[in-house]
């Protein structure tokens, strides 16, 4: 018996794409929770110790 096994290599799994944003108008962090057609998605953010969500413009956000 070898030392080495003889495995097959394991084939990377695709880059998801990331659900991570930022405001455009303030650059403030959020995360992308649905798209919810329309031009409109919900996104959910950190404030003040709290989470809150809110519907905005798909274009005013811009990839984290």
């Amino acid at each position: 018996m070898g030392l080495f096994s003889r495995k097959p290599a394991s084939v990377a799994a695709p880059a998801a794409q990331s659900d991570q944003y930022r405001l455009k108008s303030t650059g403030q962090r959020v995360t992308l929770i649905e798209d919810l057609g329309g031009g409109e998605v919900k996104i959910a953010m950190d404030t003040a110790h709290t989470t809150r969500d809110d519907i905005v413009s798909a274009r005013d956000i811009t990839p984290a």
